[in-house]
């Protein structure tokens, strides 16, 4: 009797109650009728039990608690459960957290059991009804004054929400360095403990990197109100620089004054700044910004406008450089909201690099023989066309294209307009029925797996016949970082169009699939890819990207003399 009491006294730590508090919150919100109709608010009994879990000290009171959540809730509705497959039920990672979990005892087993076996497979309340859909509906938005931590309760609803959509709605968790479970883990102390709203929004920032997905990196960082405090990004360089191979480039001189003061010039690598190494710098931004790989961390770093890779307290930067062969230390003014001649200056180089930008066509001929596509341009080919006429516009394109000795499909960008591939590329020059890649999306009858959206208009378009045209010329396809989601998805569209084509670049982002989002308390948005993406081998595309065959990276000596290496040797493989 004593041995029994013992056991069922068993104490139970803080992480273990408030993380199994979260699963079970979660499971039921996405599988219980109550909640997964609609009927019942989710946050509201997730708000009223959290308030009473500090009183929780056994597994036994955690039990009763949990079951009495339940319970009287949402109600329960004992039916027979000799259907249900327990074999397959205990090897299915979906619901190991509760089977196969000591703190958890045989009755509240077999309520959750009940939940599932009789689960809601209808009312979707917190799943998007349409696969590619962006937003999680039904999430109550939370907004709190900038200068205010958010309460308890609310920062632990963040925390919860974010375990329970990555459990349910994210099929990529297999790729994070380390278990989601163990990550949530990790954070409930953090959360539970955080003192200002700065603190929680780097906690949220950890979090989220922890992901390992391009997609996450998109919108978060917008939304945080503190982010020039936790990245201290608040100088900017006097010259543009590109890092390359774990050094930072001077490329330009944009403020002549200071970097001629401080005795930097074009062509100088910087291997340190303020005593930090640039691939420690690289390593310690990783922990904060959420990318698929790192050479889309690099890619994002070396946006001058986030301006991300520079972080000081103070505006005069202490450089290690090697310069001309020599290494020195020097002392590097940064440019500061109070210099108006160099924030002019600043303002006049990005203008001038954007109608460089600007002035890339969507389509042209190269060298009397070459079909050059720009598939961040090519939506500029609808300008000025009335949809009455786009067929004869693209049909005459393409008929251009065709008789050229070979084509480049330039998809360093993204694809504004995804009819081009989709419908026009395929058309023109495909086999019918293009299957060139496996989608996998969000299973609605098993929330936690996925499965392979079957049919046509996923992969190319329906009552479309193509022409079949078999193109006889070489073609390329153009990769890196830029390269991300539509234009990745596209991008392996074109390699079973044109199975002969070579692909040639640098790692993509990565992040291919339809991006999700989520709003959480205190009004952030944050993204993670709600698919999965592969090619039809089974090869994964997320995190790795898409296939190349020949790795082309730019070299120092290209970036000065604003030569494009990748699409030069993309021409020379076509000629």
């Amino acid at each position: 009797m004593c041995a029994f009491y013992h056991a069922s006294a068993q104490p139970i730590n803080e992480t273990e109650k408030y993380f199994l508090f979260f699963k079970t919150w979660n499971f039921l919100k996405y599988y219980h009728p109550q909640f997964a109709s609609g009927k019942k608010d989710a946050d509201a009994v997730f708000m009223k039990n959290q308030s009473l879990l500090d009183n929780i000290s056994s597994k036994t009171e955690l039990n009763t608690f949990l079951m009495r959540m339940i319970i009287t809730d949402l109600g329960t509705n004992k039916k027979d459960l000799k259907n249900t497959n327990l074999t397959v039920l205990e090897v299915n990672p979906l619901h190991k957290w509760y089977l196969k979990n000591a703190l958890i005892n045989a009755e509240l087993k077999n309520e959750l059991l009940d939940v599932y076996t009789h689960r809601d497979t209808v009312g979707k309340y917190y799943v998007p009804t349409l696969n590619y859909a962006s937003e999680i509906p039904n999430e109550r938005k939370y907004k709190f004054p900038d200068s205010i931590n958010l309460p308890l309760g609310m920062r632990l609803l963040a925390l919860a929400r974010l375990q329970g959509v990555i459990d349910y709605l994210y099929p990529h968790k297999g790729l994070m360095d380390e278990g989601w479970d163990q990550t949530v883990k990790n954070n409930i102390l953090l959360f539970k403990n955080c003192v200002s709203r700065m603190d929680y929004e780097v906690l949220l920032l950890k979090i989220v990197a922890k992901l390992n997905d391009t997609h996450a990196y998109n919108r978060f960082y917008d939304d945080l109100t503190y982010k020039r405090e936790i990245f201290k990004n608040n100088y900017y360089p006097p010259f543009d620089y590109q890092i390359i191979d774990n050094k930072i480039l001077v490329k330009r001189i944009i403020v002549p004054d200071l970097c001629t003061a401080a005795g930097i010039k074009a062509g100088d690598l910087i291997t340190a700044v303020n005593g930090v190494t640039v691939n420690k710098l690289i390593d310690g931004l990783k922990e904060l910004l959420s990318a698929s790989n790192r050479n889309t961390l690099v890619y994002k770093l070396n946006n001058y406008k986030t301006n991300l890779i520079w972080s000081s307290d103070s505006s005069r930067f202490r450089l290690a450089v090697s310069s001309s062969g020599k290494k020195k230390v020097l002392s590097v003014a940064f440019v500061t909201t109070k210099n108006g001649v160099a924030i002019k200056a600043i303002n006049n180089y990005m203008n001038a690099k954007l109608k460089v930008a600007e002035s890339i066509l969507p389509f042209r001929v190269i060298d009397n023989e070459i079909a050059y596509f720009n598939i961040d341009k090519i939506h500029e080919l609808l300008n000025d066309v009335h949809d009455d006429h786009l067929d004869t516009k693209i049909d005459s394109i393409l008929n251009l294209a065709a008789k050229q000795k070979g084509m480049i499909f330039d998809m360093r960008g993204y694809p504004h307009w995804g009819g081009f591939v989709f419908h026009y590329i395929y058309k023109k020059f495909s086999k019918q029925n293009n299957l060139f890649a496996q989608y996998f999306q969000a299973d609605t009858q098993n929330l936690g797996s996925f499965t392979a959206i079957p049919g046509t208009i996923t992969y190319y378009p329906d009552n479309v016949t193509t022409d079949g045209f078999s193109y006889k010329g070489k073609v390329c396809i153009i990769v890196n970082a830029q390269t991300q989601s539509a234009s990745e998805w596209y991008s392996m569209n074109l390699q079973h169009i044109f199975p002969k084509a070579i692909t040639i670049g640098e790692q993509s982002a990565g992040a291919d699939g339809d991006e999700k989002q989520i709003n959480i308390p205190g009004n952030y948005n944050i993204c993670f890819t709600g698919n999965a993406i592969y090619y039809p081998d089974g090869t994964p595309a997320q995190g790795k990207g898409v296939r190349i065959n020949k790795i082309v990276k730019p070299k120092i000596e290209d970036i000065f003399s604003d030569m494009d290496r990748q699409l030069k040797f993309a021409i020379k493989s076509v000629q």
